[in-house]
């Protein structure tokens, strides 16, 4: 069953936050490729996009402003997050290599 969803400008401002939350917080000293600080904004945007309405819900935010506070915050962070995830996975598999 198709789901008929529009983007609204409202979406397009949360989107927008994530994406300067991520670039705002990206380490630009330790990326090394283009393609790699991409895939950073990428990540820390996706993890604003969907974890800020839930987040929302949770701390019942309901003010649009505190909101998109939220998602750059969430952009942050979310980027953060992955990136720790993926450099302690890459030491891992370094151990893992060398035994």
């Amino acid at each position: 069953m198709p789901v008929d969803h529009k983007v609204s400008p409202d979406d397009v401002q949360q989107i927008i936050a994530g994406a300067l939350g991520s670039v705002a917080g990206t380490d630009w000293r330790s990326v090394k490729t283009f393609a790699q600080g991409c895939l950073r904004v990428i990540t820390g945007t996706a993890c604003a996009t969907y974890l800020t309405p839930l987040i929302a819900q949770q701390l019942t935010i309901t003010d649009f402003k505190y909101m998109l506070g939220l998602s750059f915050l969430m952009g942050t962070l979310g980027m953060k997050s992955v990136h720790k995830l993926t450099t302690v996975l890459d030491a891992m598999v370094a151990k893992v290599k060398t035994q």
